[in-house]
C-alpha cells in the first residue's frame, strides 16, 4: 500500500474515532441525540439475542440475523461496538475505491482524490459514526467489483448473495452483471475464434451462429453460473435463519421493504400522494374516516387534514372527494425500466452502471431518504475518476442543481418538523425539484462519459474539453 494511502486512511480512523467520542458526549448531554435511533434498534434486537431469544421480538428489527448477532459486543463488551465496526468497514471501503481507481487507469492522484471524496465527505464520514450499517453492504457490493475485475466469478457471485441476504437493493445490478459476464464470455470467445482462423491457414471451419443466437446463449450461460451461485449463497443463509426464527425472518427482513409503504415526508415524489392517501379526510356531510396512526406518527382527523396537508378549505374538499390512490404501489415500473436500460447500455462498465442505477432506484423510490445516499456515494467516485477535469459544465452545474434542490427541500422539511407548519404540498413540490436534479445528473453523467458502456474516458463532454485544450 502507497505510504501516502496509509496516512490517509489511518486519519480517517482517527477522525472517526473523535465523531464516536463525540457523539458519547452529545448523547449524554445534549437534547438532540448524536446516535441513529435505529442503532438502539440494532442494540435491542442484540440483547434478545444474547438472552436465546429472537431479534425480531423487539419492534421495528427489519434486518438479516447476522447483523444482530454482529453486534452482540454491543451487550457484552461495549455499546459503541457496532460504530466501531460500521467505521472500520467505511475506511476498508476506502482501500477498496483506491484499488478499484487504479485498476480502471487512475493516476496516483486521482485514486487519491477518489479516496478523499468518500472518507471526508460529511456524509459518509457521521453515517457510520452515528450507527449506520450501510457501510458493511458497501464493503461487500466494492469486493464484487474488485472480483469481476480480477475474473474471479465465483468469488463474485458468494459476496453479491450474502450482500442481498443483507439488504435487497444489490439485486438490482443483477442484470448489469450477467450481462457484463456475457460481454467477457462472447470477448473470449472473439479471441479464440481469431486464433483457430489463423491456426486453419485459409481452412474453411465451422459455421457461425446468428449474433443473437450467442448472445443468448452467453447470457444464458452466465446467468445460470452467476445467478446459481449467488441464489444458493441467498437460500442457504435465508434457509437457515428462517429454521432458527421462522416466518417473523422473512416477514420482517424481506416482505416489509417489498411492500412498505410510509406517509410521512420524504425525498419521493410518490411521498405525498401516499401521504394524502393515509389522510382521514372528512366529507362535507362531516362523516368521514377516524383518526388513524402509521408507525408512530398520528394522523389528525376532521378539518385539521387539510390544513396539515397543506391545503385550504376548497382544495381539501376536492382531495377528499377524490378517491384514494397511493402511487407509491407503481414506483416498481419506471425503477425496473430505467434498470435494465442501463444494464443493457452499461454493462462493460459496472461502476457506471451501478452508480446510474442506483440513483434512479432511491430518486423514483416510494420511500427516500438522505440515508439511501450512501448507497451511490462510494460508486461516485470511482465515475469521477474517469472525468476529464476541471469537468464539463453541463455536470458541474447539475451538481450544483442537486446540492442546491436539496437544500431547498431540507428548509421545507425542518420549517414541517420543528414549526409544526404545514408546507407537505410546499415540500413535496421541492422534492419533486429534488428528483429533477438527480436526472440532470444521471444526463450529465451519461453527457460526459458517453453512453456505450465500454468504460474509457470519452463522451462529448471529454471531445468539448479535449477541443478547448486544443
Amino acid at each position: 500500500m502507497a505510504p501516502a494511502i496509509g496516512r490517509l486512511l489511518a486519519l480517517s480512523g482517527a477522525l472517526r474515532a473523535a465523531l464516536i467520542a463525540w457523539g458519547e458526549a452529545q448523547d449524554a448531554l445534549l437534547a438532540v441525540r448524536y446516535t441513529d435511533v435505529d442503532y438502539a434498534v440494532f442494540t435491542d434486537a442484540a440483547r434478545f439475542v444474547s438472552a436465546g431469544a429472537s431479534p425480531y421480538d423487539r419492534a421495528t428489527y427489519r434486518y438479516s440475523p447476522l447483523l444482530a448477532w454482529a453486534l452482540l459486543p454491543n451487550v457484552l463488551l461495549t455499546r459503541v461496538w457496532g460504530k466501531v465496526l460500521f467505521s472500520a468497514a467505511d475506511i476498508l471501503a476506502g482501500w477498496q475505491i483506491w484499488r478499484l481507481a487504479a485498476l480502471r487507469g487512475a493516476t496516483p492522484a486521482r485514486a487519491w482524490w477518489a479516496v478523499v471524496a468518500w472518507l471526508y465527505n460529511p456524509f459518509t464520514a457521521t453515517i457510520s459514526t452515528r450507527g449506520s450499517c450501510d457501510s458493511l453492504v458497501t464493503v461487500l457490493l466494492l469486493g464484487v467489483l474488485l472480483a469481476l475485475a480480477a475474473g474471479r466469478r465465483g468469488r463474485a457471485a458468494v459476496l453479491y448473495g450474502l450482500a442481498v441476504h443483507l439488504r435487497l437493493y444489490p439485486i438490482l445490478y443483477a442484470p448489469g452483471i450477467v450481462l457484463h459476464l456475457a460481454h467477457a464470455r462472447l470477448a473470449r470467445r472473439a479471441g479464440a475464434d481469431k486464433q483457430q482462423a489463423r491456426a486453419a491457414h485459409g481452412r474453411r471451419g465451422p459455421a457461425r451462429r446468428p449474433r443473437w443466437a450467442c448472445w443468448a446463449a452467453a447470457v444464458a450461460a452466465e446467468g445460470a453460473a452467476f445467478g446459481g451461485l449467488s441464489g444458493a449463497v441467498f437460500v442457504a443463509l435465508g434457509g437457515a435463519c428462517f429454521a432458527l426464527y421462522g416466518r417473523p425472518f422473512v416477514a420482517e427482513a424481506f416482505l416489509h421493504h417489498l411492500g412498505r409503504r410510509d406517509p410521512r415526508h420524504s425525498f419521493s415524489p410518490y411521498y405525498y400522494p401516499a401521504y394524502l392517501a393515509f389522510m382521514p379526510w372528512q366529507g362535507p356531510g362531516g362523516g368521514g374516516a377516524a383518526a388513524g396512526a402509521v408507525g408512530d406518527v398520528a394522523l389528525a382527523p376532521g378539518s385539521a387534514a387539510g390544513a396539515a396537508a397543506g391545503l385550504g378549505g376548497p382544495a381539501a374538499a376536492l382531495v377528499a372527494a377524490l378517491p384514494r390512490v397511493d402511487a407509491g404501489r407503481w414506483a416498481f415500473a419506471p425503477q425496473a425500466a430505467l434498470t435494465l436500460a442501463f444494464a443493457g447500455a452499461l454493462a462493460r462498465d459496472q461502476p457506471r452502471c451501478w452508480l446510474l442505477t442506483t440513483v434512479a432506484f432511491v430518486a423514483l423510490n416510494s420511500v427516500s431518504t438522505a440515508q439511501y445516499f450512501v448507497w451511490y456515494f462510494s460508486l461516485l467516485p470511482l465515475v469521477v475518476v474517469q472525468l476529464p477535469w476541471p469537468p464539463p459544465r453541463g455536470l458541474a452545474a447539475a451538481g450544483a442543481a442537486w446540492v442546491v434542490a436539496q437544500l431547498h427541500w431540507l428548509a421545507w422539511a425542518y420549517a414541517l418538523e420543528f414549526r409544526g407548519a404545514g408546507v407537505h404540498l410546499a415540500l413535496w413540490g421541492a422534492g419533486v425539484l429534488f428528483l429533477l436534479a438527480n436526472v440532470a445528473c444521471m444526463w450529465a453523467v451519461l453527457d460526459a462519459t458517453g453512453s456505450d458502456g465500454g468504460g474509457g474516458r470519452g463522451g462529448r463532454g471529454a471531445a468539448r474539453a479535449k477541443s478547448r485544450a486544443a
